[in-house]
Parts: C-alpha cells; structure tokens; sequence
C-alpha cells in the first residue's frame, strides 16, 4: 500500500530542490515528477499544480520555524532572555533553509502574490508567540507591559529584518553575514526588551 504522505513528502523535497536551484518559474511539474521517478499524470494525483507544491513548502516552511519557537517559550529562563533567543532563532533558521539556493526568491513571489492567507497566518503565530512571551514577563513582574496585544504586533514588526525574505536579501546582496546578522537580531531584541523592562525602583 502506497504511503501517501510519504509520496508527497518526497515530491516537495524534490521540488523544493529544483526551485532552490533553477527556479520556481523554470521547473516543470514534469521534471518534479521524474526526480521523483513517477509520471507526470502520476504527480497531479497529489498536487493540482506547482502552484499548490509551491505554497505546501511555504505552509512546512513555517510549521517548522514555529516548533523552533515553541520550544524557546517553553524553556526554563527569562522572558527577555526567550524574545532575544527567538530573535536568534530566526536568522538561524532561515539563514540555513537559504544555504545555497540561489533561485529561492522565485519562489517567494510566488508566495507574496499568491499566498496572503498563508502569509498572514504566519504573521498572527507570530503576534500570539510573542503575546506569550510578554504575559509571561508581565506574571513575573519582568515586563511592564500596557497593551500587551500593540506590544507584540510592533516587536513582531520589529523582527521582519530576520524572517526568511529579508535574511535572504541581507546575506546575498546586503554585504552582511550570518553573524551580523546574529548580533544585530541580539541588539534589536535588547532594545525592545529595555522598553518594555520593568523599572526598579
């Protein structure tokens, strides 16, 4: 019996691996399919078009950059330490998913124009991890923190530079490196945790 989600895990690696490298625009489903030794009629089976394989990477994407965060908030340790940790995190993960895939960004207008839904789902998980991390600073006396909800959208906007476009951009035609990247996520974290500490009196 054929493992359907097997079948298509190995589809969207190996597509994922042709728009890395040739481009989302150039690849054909026929060439996804023969990477995956199957037909093409085969293929469509699992996927209507590569429209769809290409927002289903997108959607794993950011499923796997969650649990990453997941795992941060539910870590022993301060609050300011996990929004900094988070900031990290970020950099990390997508500068590694973008390791030596020169024709990525194909993909990621594909998903601008296509996946706002996708996108803006992303956005609210973002908006609700950061929420936690400011409740928790705030139950901890940490944080002191007026409108928790504005607080988290502006920190959320504030980590953009570090999510996967601009990490991508910064690294291949900004002159920047992983590691200026690393100390300059560390940096924006810490200013926003200092506007949010609760004075000692």
């Amino acid at each position: 019996m054929v493992d359907k989600e097997k079948v298509r895990g190995c589809i969207l690696l190996s597509a994922l691996k042709r728009f890395s490298h040739y481009g989302f625009n150039k690849t054909t489903m026929a060439e996804i399919a023969k990477d995956c030794s199957m037909s093409a009629a085969n293929l469509y089976r699992y996927f209507k078009d590569k429209a769809e394989i290409g927002l289903c990477i997108t959607k794993n994407h950011f499923e796997r950059e969650h649990k990453i965060i997941i795992d941060i908030i539910e870590r022993k340790g301060s609050p300011s330490k996990k929004l900094g940790q988070v900031f990290l995190a970020l950099v990390n993960y997508n500068a590694s998913e973008f390791d030596n895939s020169p024709a990525i960004m194909e993909l990621v207008d594909h998903v601008c124009t296509n996946g706002s839904e996708l996108i803006d789902a992303h956005r609210e998980k973002m908006h609700f991890f950061i929420s936690k991390i400011l409740k928790e600073g705030q139950q901890s006396g940490d944080f002191r923190v007026s409108n928790i909800d504005e607080t988290a959208k502006t920190i959320a906007f504030a980590s953009i530079p570090f999510h996967a476009t601009p990490v991508f951009l910064l690294l291949k035609c900004g002159g920047h490196t992983r590691e200026t990247m690393q100390e300059m996520a560390l940096r924006v974290a810490d200013l926003m945790v200092k506007g949010i500490k609760k004075k000692k009196k």
